[in-house]
Parts: structure tokens; sequence; C-alpha cells
């Protein structure tokens, strides 16, 4: 990592914090308060033993795992894998030779079906120039090669005196992520769109939460009012044994669906299964309340899903039938991935119940995904597997569907996806991955202004050095699985492409570390999956952001992400609308902070003085003066935009407010600028409530209206017709 933004390399170190930085942990930052941290040594050990770095006691343990790590830089010719961005410089390989002298060659393979044709040229050993000299004559030479191969996932071997060829990874991206053509200019397009948490949504035949068909009613919607994107929350697998465990951001798998957003009724196989589904009034009784019956809708959509799998099964598995083909064909694209996955909802179905929710809770014998065991059970249990990859395979075609109702609107970008930044430690992604995770310490957030204990998010981050050796295939597949049929990705808590925040397993929030990360090779993967994709970047880069990094961002093409409530100046003065920078998201708000209407009747605030989340009294004096003075804040920030708000008894929220922010961020120069569902609506309850689990009905709050009642309601076109009065959206001139 580079000092610039790690604060690494000072000399004279103390060995177990020369260790650590050689491996990555960064042992000191400045928190969101400017203090200087410095994490403890206990905490450091705990660190490298999650990373695999047993030091026993004493300094003499760390100076044995220094000198290995130093001896295994020397071993391998070549880097694990090259990741090269197409700059116009050469491709610049770092070669590892004990021969000072001869003569070799380096040959290109190009990715398959590329179409491209094999490259090689030649070297002289001792004419390259020495990047480094070693112990016995070694050294590592620098090996430039001076050709520009098309981006795509290529290999190098190299062929020289002493060794057999040596083959590796060699990764050629773009210089910066996909943008339509002219969207990067300050004269581009400028466009909107509604964000919504998919399972609040609510549609005359929901089964008590929101699904693909209700989203794809409402892309129609958007179309229609002149909107060209619709953002939601990630779509990820969850838990069919532990349906109370709601968040989308700490799921069971990043990899595939969440089969619960399947619209039942528009299963190819409803028609012939409806005998068999409870279409009495348990739905209507699971559609009425305000918040979802997480444990009542899954157990009847489970049920339902397996009773249309047995028509799936009888009319079109193994057979070819034009739908039995296209799962034939879903489940080879799958592949290996998709084959584990189902396994492992398999296998948890018998070593999963009874509370015993975690892999590492089964049959010691089924804790590696490649055993021999975990193979025969998947013969024995092929059917069960098949009904976990037609779930797949069956939300895959609603979510294209909904992509397919986005273009069909004349939506410009279209689906809006989210992607999470970890998964939980307890389900299939960790069990598939095995050491690619480093167990032991998970990722969060150092104390800061909203949360002053700190996080613990709870799933552990990348092993850095394992998945490089993987020539990054599992964030290859992470990224391409998240952009398949959207137009835009989210990346949440996009810093982690540079750096975590760990905590160790047992530790406190202050007692963390930065786990450095090999940001510039996950940033050309991310470009290279976005050309291919079509599919633009938005960095959601809240928080402490180090200096530089938004322009690193900017440089790579990946959209800001900016909120209302955060872009302030001195003394908390708002930043005006034309100061918010091109490449952005703007919006008032998010899933993890108040909505407009609630942020100013301090309905958060509320919440947080019954849970007693705040550390102390102090702290929550301070937040709510503060929320005090801010309200005259916006109001006069407001009223100089030309939106006056009327004055409201007490902390009623005015009736201008959300047209008035709308107003203020529609002005701005960025590419895009979305609208919570939740603020066109003018609800006070947000979605999730950082600092609890189920303390506070995270992730179940359901919208008031149905998707069909949308337009008649009036609140969405008001939104339209401002979006559209200042040059936002395919049918600006509408309005």
């Amino acid at each position: 990592m580079t000092n610039e933004w790690t604060g690494a390399g000072q000399k004279g170190r103390a060995p177990l914090r020369e260790l650590a930085e050689r491996v990555g942990l960064i042992d000191s930052y400045h928190d969101a308060f400017g203090a200087l941290m410095t994490t403890p040594d206990h905490a450091l050990r705990a660190g490298l033993a999650a990373l695999g770095y047993s030091l026993g006691d004493g300094e003499e343990g760390i100076a044995e795992v220094l000198a290995k790590i130093e001896d295994e830089t020397w071993v391998s010719p070549l880097p694990p894998c090259l990741v090269h961005v197409l700059t116009g410089d050469p491709i610049s390989v770092p070669l590892t030779w004990p021969e000072a002298v001869g003569r070799g060659h380096w040959t290109i393979l190009p990715e398959a079906g590329s179409g491209g044709a094999e490259e090689t040229g030649f070297f002289d050993l001792e004419a390259l120039t020495i990047l480094e000299q070693g112990e016995d004559g070694r050294a590592r030479r620098l090996l430039d090669i001076p050709l520009a191969p098309k981006p795509g996932y290529h290999r190098l071997r190299v062929v020289a005196p002493g060794r057999d060829a040596v083959e590796v990874p060699l990764i050629v991206a773009p210089t910066a992520c996909w943008l339509p053509e002219g969207w990067a200019a300050e004269d581009g397009p400028r466009i909107w769109g509604l964000s919504v948490q998919v399972h609040g949504l609510r549609s005359e035949n929901d089964w008590g939460m929101g699904d693909l068909g209700a989203l794809a009613t409402l892309a129609r919607t958007v179309g229609r009012q002149g909107g060209d994107t619709l953002g939601i929350n990630p779509l990820h697998a969850l838990f069919r044994a532990r349906p109370g465990h709601a968040s989308p951001y700490s799921p069971n798998s990043r990899l595939f669906l969440n089969p619960l957003y399947i619209a039942i009724s528009d299963v190819p196989e409803f028609p012939d299964a409806q005998g068999h589904l409870a279409l009495d009034g348990g739905l209507s009784a699971l559609r009425e309340p305000d918040h979802i019956d997480m444990e009542g809708v899954a157990t009847h959509k489970w049920a339902a899903l397996e009773a249309l799998f047995q028509v799936f099964a009888a009319k079109h598995l193994g057979r070819r039938t034009t739908r039995g083909r296209a799962f034939a064909a879903f489940v080879n694209q799958g592949g290996e991935p998709l084959r584990r996955f189902a396994l492992f909802e398999a296998l948890s179905e018998v070593h999963g119940q009874n509370g015993a929710w975690s892999w590492r809770n089964w049959p010691e014998a089924f804790h590696d995904a490649g055993s021999v065991p975990s193979a025969t059970f998947a013969e024995e249990k092929a059917e069960r597997l098949a009904f976990y990859q037609w779930c797949q395979f069956e939300a895959d075609r609603q979510l294209s569907l909904v992509a397919e109702a986005c273009a069909r609107s004349g939506q410009a970008l279209g689906l809006y996806r989210d992607l999470a930044l970890g998964a939980d430690p307890t389900g299939a992604d960790s069990w598939i991955l095995g050491d690619l995770v480093a167990m032991g310490m998970s990722v969060g957030a150092p104390p800061d202004p909203l949360n002053a204990k700190g996080q613990n998010w709870g799933f552990p981050p990348f092993h850095p050095a394992r998945l490089r050796a993987q020539g990054y295939q599992p964030f290859v597949d992470l990224i391409r699985a998240n952009m398949r049929h959207a137009g835009a990705l989210r990346i949440d808590h996009v810093l982690g492409l540079m750096r975590l925040f760990c905590v160790p397993d047992g530790l406190e929030g202050c007692e963390g570390f930065y786990l450095g990360m090999p940001m510039e090779d996950l940033i050309g993967i991310l470009a290279l999956e976005s050309h291919r994709q079509g599919c633009l970047v938005i960095g959601e880069d809240l928080g402490t952001v180090p200096d530089g990094f938004r322009d690193r961002m900017t440089e790579a093409g990946i959209l800001s992400y900016r909120l209302f409530y955060f872009e302030r100046g001195e003394n908390g003065a708002l930043t005006p609308p034309e100061a918010y920078p091109r490449l952005a998201m703007v919006a008032a708000s998010t899933h993890d902070l108040p909505t407009l209407c609630g942020y100013w009747d301090g309905r958060d605030l509320a919440w947080k003085h019954r849970l007693q989340l705040w550390p102390n009294d102090a702290a929550r004096d301070a937040e709510g003066w503060a929320r005090h003075g801010d309200r005259p804040r916006i109001a006069a920030a407001l009223a100089g935009q030309g939106t006056p708000l009327t004055p409201m008894e007490g902390f009623e929220p005015p009736p201008e407010l959300v047209p008035a922010v709308t107003q203020w961020l529609a002005r701005a120069p960025s590419i895009l600028a979305l609208t919570q569902l939740e603020d066109v609506l003018e609800m006070r309850e947000q979605a999730n409530l950082p600092g609890t689990v189920d303390s506070h009905p995270n992730w179940r709050l359901r919208v008031p209206l149905t998707v069909e009642a949308l337009e008649e309601d009036g609140r969405l076109t008001r939104i339209a017709r401002i979006q559209a009065r200042f040059g936002r959206g395919t049918e600006a001139g509408r309005y």
C-alpha cells in the first residue's frame, strides 16, 4: 500500500508493527474527529492470526514470520496475477530469476473467445533493469512488454533459462469505468430516477412483501414519468431457515438472488399449480400490516415455490421443452458456483435447523464444499439441488423482465442495482470461499459523529493476498453477477476497494485497524466488467474519506455518492447545488438515514432515545441541539433558492419540504438525481436504523400505496415535473 493513504512505510518500527505493515494491516489512522488512533498490540496480533500468521510468544516468532514472508517473495518468478491498465505504457512485469544471463521469451495467450492471436516477444535477462537485489545472486528485474492487447482476461507465459515455463493471469483493463457517450461532459445529460426498497413495495397481487412483479410495474411508471433509472436495494440471497434475518446488507450470498422476491403469480407454472397453493384469507392478513411479517411471508412463499417447482419438474426438468432447455442453459452457465450454492441450501435443510445456523455447526465432513461427503450428498439429493437452482433461474428470469420493462418504458439507464460490502459469515459465500475470507475479524467502521460507539457489521473481509493468488476470480464473479440486467451498480462503502476497517472478534470498535486492499487492481477489474456489461458504477463514498480518494474515483469514472444532509461547508452551511460535482449521484437521504420528513420531526432521534443508542447524555444532547439548529439553516437555504417553507407548529414537516429539497438537488450539475419512494410519499420512518437489529423494524417497512395507485396519487408526478423543469429526464420538456 502506498504511504499517501495508509501512513505506512515508517522506518525503525517495532517488529510486530513492521510485520503488520508488511501484510497490509494499517496500525494507525485519524478518526472522524481528527484524533490519531493507534491500534493496540493485542489487536494487531489478532488481526495477523485472522490472516493466517501464527506468531507464538515474544518477538522471535515475529522475526521468523517476517523472514518466511521475505523468502516467499523470491520463490515465484512472476506475481500471482497482473492487472494492466491501458494508459499507453508498456506492461511492466517484475521478473524474479536466479540466472543473470540468457535469452527468454514471453507469450500473451488471449482470452478464449476474444478472437485475438497469440503475441510473442524475446528478452535478454542481463539487459533488464534490476529492481531489487536479493541473497545468493537472486534479483528481481523489470520486463517491459510493449504491447497493448485488447481489454480482457488473458494469460502471460514466460520462458527463460533454468526454469520451466511460468504462466499467470494477465487482466487488461480500460482506464475508467463505462459511461454512455457524452455523459462525462459538463453539458452532458442530467437524469433522475426513483429509489426503492423492493421488499417494501405493495401491489395488488403481492404475498405480503414487494416482489419483482411489483418492481416491473413500478419501472413502467417511472419511465412514463420521464425518469431514467430505478434504484433498488441489494437483491442478495438471504436465509431460508432464518426468515427474521432480513438485512440485504448481511446476506447469505452476494452472488445469488433472494427467491422471496419472485412474484408467485408471474411464474409460468402458476396456472397449473393454483390448486396446490394457499390462496385463501391468509394472504390478505399478510398484505395489510405496515410492516412485513417475515416469518409468515417466508412460510407461504417457500411452500408456493415448492409446489411450482413440482409442476416445472414434471413438465420440463430434463426435457427438451423451451423452458427445460432454458433451465439447462442457466445451470450450465452458473457452473460450479451455482451448484455449490444449491448444495449449501440443501445441506442447510438437513444440518442447519434448531438454531445451528452456521455451517461450522454442521458435521465436520461437510465443512468443505469440495469434500467427498459433500459430493455424495449432492448426488443423493440431486432434485433438491435442482429446486434451488430453479429458484435462481426463475428469479433471474423475472429480474430480466424488470430490466426489459425499464428499457421499453424509455429509461436511458434502467435498473440501478446495489452490491453489499460483505456476506454473513454463517452463510453460503463463506462456505464456498473458504480461506479466501479472513475469518476471525469483521468489517465495520470506527467511531464517528453518527455512531459514537463505532460499528461492527459482522462479516469477514476478503483475504487480499489469497484473493490475488486466485487471479481475483471471486471478485470478478461478484461484480459480474451484480451487474447482470443492470445499467448502474452502486458499490456499498466503495472505500473498501482501498481499505477496510476491521475489528478482531471479541474486541471493541476503538481497537480496530484498517486492512489495505489492492485498490488499483480492483478498480481495473471493475472498469473492465463495467464496459463489458454496459453498466455505470456509483461508489458510496460517505464517512471518513481519505485525501485524494475521491479524485481517484473521478479518474476511474466512478460516480460519487452525495447526500443533501452531508454536503456542508463552513459552520454547517449547505453546499449550494451548483457546487456539486458532475460525476456524482445526488439524493436527499438513503436507507440508513432518516427520510426528509423523519429528519424534520426527529423521528430517528426519538428511536435513538427509546433504544438508548447514545453512549451518554452529552452525545444525546449534542445531536438534539444540532438538529434543532439545522431546521432553520435548511429553511433559510431553501428560501434563498426561491422555495420558502411554511412555518409549522412544533417539528411538523412543512408541506413544501420534499418538493423544495427535490428542486435543490435537481439544480445540481451532477449526472443523476435520485428520490426515495419514502420521500415521495412523505413517510417519516426510515428503512434501517444503524446500530440496531431486532429492536427497530429494520427492512420490514412497507409503503402505504400500491404501485398500481402511485400515478393516480400525484406525488410522483409532482417530483417528475420538478425534475423536468430543471432539465432532467428523457422527457424534460414534457411538463
